[in-house]
């Protein structure tokens, strides 16, 4: 029987990737959602939970990986000396420009790549710190994580996914489909202890908004997750909706939604 040392936790990672029932996104896709994407995370706790995990010094300079319409990027750079936004979404980078612009800063350099391209080829050269926020949708995490640790001089930090992350099993339930996760948290944290890096693991609760300002808005917040509705499933998704969704006395409007979305920060100094 072989031991732990033998296990393969990328091939892992693949398998369990490959069963999950939201697949993979390429830029096209997040060009299109960029606008919407913004929108959404723009205001997000979980953000705050990740900058006082991270609490850089002022003087640092960080690589944030998949930073998409700066959800995190920005907010990073009021507090840093120098940010390089990677993403491989045109869109998303034209919406952070536009969101860096608005907060007047000057201190964010934006560079469009995949985590599958050579990004010495491309000028970046190791940063302060590393961080990927919730980028980790890649087939060979091995490679990305060797990557991501090369490039950062002094820490690592990761979000992933615990278990179903920001999907809600309900709302794909009430429509009659099945779902799967895919990989968590744990497979990252194994292959990490194989590749000789001993991660810390802080976790931090995705705080969803409980009251929006409109039903359009509320519902949006529950749709992302099914993409687009298949035929026969737009009524079975109304009938989810006049059961968790209410209007307010000020017009507001909440959703009840049982889960609890949780995130894996997971962090290691370098050598």
């Amino acid at each position: 029987m072989g031991g732990f040392a033998e296990i393969d936790w990328n091939r892992i990672w693949r398998e369990t990737r490959q069963q999950r029932t939201c697949k993979a996104k390429g830029s096209q896709d997040w060009d299109r959602k960029a606008a919407s994407f913004a929108r959404r995370n723009r205001q997000s706790p979980y953000i705050d939970h990740l900058l006082t995990i991270i609490n850089p010094e002022p003087t640092a300079t960080v690589l944030d990986v998949g930073a998409g319409p700066g959800t995190l990027a920005i907010p990073m750079a009021r507090r840093v000396r120098q940010v390089t936004a990677l993403d491989f979404s045109t869109r998303m980078l034209e919406e952070l420009t536009v969101g860096a612009a608005a907060a007047g800063l000057g201190n964010i350099t934006t560079v469009r790549a995949a985590w599958e391209d050579d990004w010495s080829a491309l000028g970046l050269v190791p940063h302060d710190i590393a961080v990927a926020s919730r980028s980790l949708a890649v087939d060979d995490l091995e490679a990305a994580l060797v990557k991501l640790n090369h490039f950062a001089r002094q820490r690592v930090y990761l979000t992933d996914r615990v278990g179903a992350g920001p999907f809600d099993p309900e709302v794909f339930a009430a429509v009659g489909r099945t779902f799967e996760s895919g990989p968590d948290y744990i497979i990252t944290l194994n292959l990490l202890y194989s590749l000789g890096i001993h991660a810390r693991v802080d976790f931090i609760p995705a705080e969803y908004s409980a009251c929006y300002a409109s039903r359009a808005e509320a519902v949006d917040s529950l749709i992302w997750m099914l993409e687009e509705l298949q035929p026969g499933e737009a009524e079975k998704f109304e009938t989810y909706l006049a059961e968790r969704l209410s209007c307010q006395v000020d017009g507001t409007w909440t959703v009840a939604r049982r889960h609890r979305p949780l995130w894996a920060v997971l962090w290691w100094e370098k050598e």
